[in-house]
């Protein structure tokens, strides 16, 4: 340094002003939409969250409540830098189609995987209809997410296969409400409602909290022809919640055929390279601990993570997968 650096450099300290290394990093502040309070996806991501910023002090992430339909929204208009989203409804956001207005051109993806989630049906076990005839029943009292979330739109989309919707419910005396997985637990318990409408990973909490609570229940089993409708509409996937799942809610203990979803985390475009490197690389390298967050994240295979994505790999996450040797 010389004389002149020297004496400006005396003179900032002396005023108790800090100088920056080269290599010193400002705190970064990012928020992460999740799920609904008390589901999968809040749980899950506030483990990961949670790890990222124990690895990285700088990087400051605040957790938000959010769902599958809005949480690209959210990152499009600037609100969130991260999101969990859904292949199917990321796929739309980019392209522009229904459920949404435009493109959404700032939609990136730091990999799949993370948390596949079965549709739960739930209802008294005494009520032994198939769920064609549930949802066809003009009189029907069912509880969901919030609107906006995946859960609602899907719901949405079943009872419009089956030629209804909340407006014929409400005018038939029956009742379509929204409310926290807390909420639809309570208020199934309660007699409010008959039928709970949700998605999660088996076993989901929601599913968890119902199967030990007065009511006696049963998983309902989603009709051939209506996961082929979402399938080849709408691309979401088929599966199953696998046999004993649950202890009470499999009352025969079989496999219960569902429409599944899978999960991707978003990012931000206007995220720098660095950052979305730096979290996928310290999510990467801490896979060990994921089972300790939530069950099905032991599921996660960073093999096929970045691999079909219906948005844009983010280029930190293009690097991080790269050099650590799973996408070559």
């Amino acid at each position: 340094m010389n004389t002149m650096g020297k004496t400006v450099a005396a003179a900032l300290i002396g005023a108790g002003l800090a100088i920056a290394s080269p290599s010193a990093r400002a705190d970064e502040n990012l928020e992460w939409a999740s799920g609904s309070p008390g589901g999968s996806w809040f749980t899950i991501v506030t483990g990961l969250a949670n790890i990222v910023m124990e690895k990285n002090p700088d990087i400051n992430i605040r957790i938000v409540p959010g769902g599958g339909r809005d949480n690209p929204t959210f990152i499009e208009n600037g609100i969130s830098q991260m999101a969990m989203g859904i292949d199917f409804l990321a796929a739309a956001a980019m392209k522009g189609e229904a459920p949404y207005e435009k493109p959404y051109e700032t939609l990136r993806s730091l990999g799949g995987t993370w948390a596949p989630a079965e549709f739960h049906v739930i209802v008294p076990v005494e009520d032994t209809r198939p769920l064609n005839e549930i949802l066809s029943d003009p009189k029907l009292r069912i509880g969901t997410s919030p609107k906006a979330t995946s859960e609602e739109l899907t719901l949405q989309r079943a009872l419009e296969f089956y030629d209804s919707s909340a407006d014929k419910i409400s005018a038939g005396g029956g009742t379509v409400i929204n409310g926290t997985y807390t909420q639809l637990i309570s208020a199934f318990q309660d007699g409010q409602i008959d039928v709970l409408w949700g998605a999660g990973s088996y076993p989901t909490g929601i599913a968890l909290e119902v199967e030990t609570g007065r009511r006696k229940a049963r998983l309902v089993a989603f009709p051939e022809d209506l996961m082929d409708h979402f399938q080849t509409t709408f691309g979401y996937g088929k599966g199953e919640i696998p046999a004993g799942s649950y202890e009470t809610l499999q009352p025969d203990g079989a496999a219960v055929p569902v429409t599944t979803l899978e999960a991707l985390i978003m990012m931000s475009s206007t995220v720098s390279e660095e950052t979305g490197y730096r979290i996928t690389k310290t999510l990467l390298e801490n896979q060990d601990k994921f089972g300790n967050i939530y069950k099905v994240l032991g599921k996660y295979n960073p093999e096929k993570a970045w691999q079909n994505q219906p948005i844009p790999l983010h280029p930190g996450a293009e690097k991080a997968y790269k050099e650590l040797g799973y996408m070559k």
